[in-house]
């Protein structure tokens, strides 16, 4: 039954990374907005489904390997990207402390709104609503 469950918690972070693609390709690409402010808001949107479906999924707080395991997957995905990314734009076109910067605070709230929402805190209000 644990492993179901680990399972579980692994395909959540996955849907989160979806979750990532979709809503940024919806908000800057075909709804024009962009800046930090929508990184953040995006960042909150999925950290509360990621508290919420790892609430629903344990019907309790999660251990600190369950939370770690999600913010791995989630963190450590999207931080490969941005990395990635930051190579590009380094390679192209030169990426200077301003530009690194930039990607950090474009990145930095997703693990962090994350790691928030996966708090005892915070998930003992999902499993009171998930339940």
């Amino acid at each position: 039954m644990e492993d179901l469950k680990r399972s579980r918690v692994t395909i959540v972070a996955v849907s989160a990374v979806v979750l990532f693609f979709l809503t940024n390709y919806l908000a800057r690409f075909l709804f024009g907005l962009t800046g930090v402010v929508v990184s953040v808001v995006i960042a909150a949107l999925i950290a509360a489904y990621i508290g919420w479906s790892v609430a629903r999924v344990l019907k309790r707080a999660p251990t600190s390997e369950e939370r770690g395991r999600v913010l791995w997957a989630y963190g450590g995905f999207l931080g490969a990207l941005f990395v990635a990314w930051g190579a590009y734009v380094g390679l192209s076109a030169g990426l200077d402390s301003s530009g690194v910067l930039f990607l950090l605070s474009h990145y930095l709230p997703y693990p962090a709104l994350a790691h928030l929402m996966l708090s005892d805190r915070m998930a003992a209000r999902f499993v009171g609503k998930a339940g």
